[in-house]
């Protein structure tokens, strides 16, 4: 509200200004005498009581605001200095971040090659232990197999045996050697 009527006051001051100043140039160009002293005193005076009523009246409202920016300023200059710093701190953490960053990542490509020859060697190790896992049991199945495959062969040559010797007994083998042979079994038991 003040400020609207600073506005208003300061609109008719410049207007009558403008007014008043046309209004002398007409009169001037129209009446090229002299002036008398007392019209150029009176005209000295309607300058400063106008000049001066207005200064009296916008004194106060224009003071205030005139205070009130320079307070808007200086609080504006505040918060660009403070934003300022704030960005400033940030700025300086960034920096300090990446400076160590190159450390960090040759520390994490050292402890990722330390860590793949680990792994590495535990494969290895793991493969290892497979591959003697799957020999000794392809060893035991072999050996299974060599002796079930020993057996039946044992049991294909004692059949084999038995065979012939059962035809040899049969047309070989007389009435005294039969007996003979029921005998000796007999006093074997």
């Amino acid at each position: 509200m003040k400020k609207l009527l600073s506005i208003a006051v300061l609109s008719v001051v410049v207007c009558g200004t403008v007014s008043v100043a046309a209004a002398q140039e007409t009169s001037a160009a129209v009446e090229r005498k002299e002036q008398s002293p007392f019209q150029v005193v009176s005209r000295w005076a309607n300058f400063v009581i106008l000049f001066g009523s207005l200064a009296f009246l916008l004194k106060k409202p224009m003071g205030e605001f005139f205070r009130t920016r320079q307070n808007d300023i200086t609080g504006g200059l505040k918060k660009a200095e403070d934003a300022q710093t704030s960005a400033q701190a940030r700025m300086d953490e960034i920096e300090r971040r990446l400076a160590h960053v190159s450390a960090e990542v040759a520390a994490l490509s050292t402890e990722t090659q330390k860590e793949s020859l680990v792994d590495r060697e535990r494969i290895l190790a793991d493969a290892k232990r497979e591959v003697e896992r799957i020999v000794a049991q392809s060893r035991d199945e072999i050996e299974r197999v060599a002796r079930t495959v020993e057996r039946d062969i044992k049991e294909h040559v004692a059949d084999l045996v038995i065979d012939r010797a059962g035809n040899t007994l049969r047309t070989e083998m007389t009435q005294d050697d039969q007996k003979r042979i029921v005998v000796r079994f007999i006093e074997k038991l």
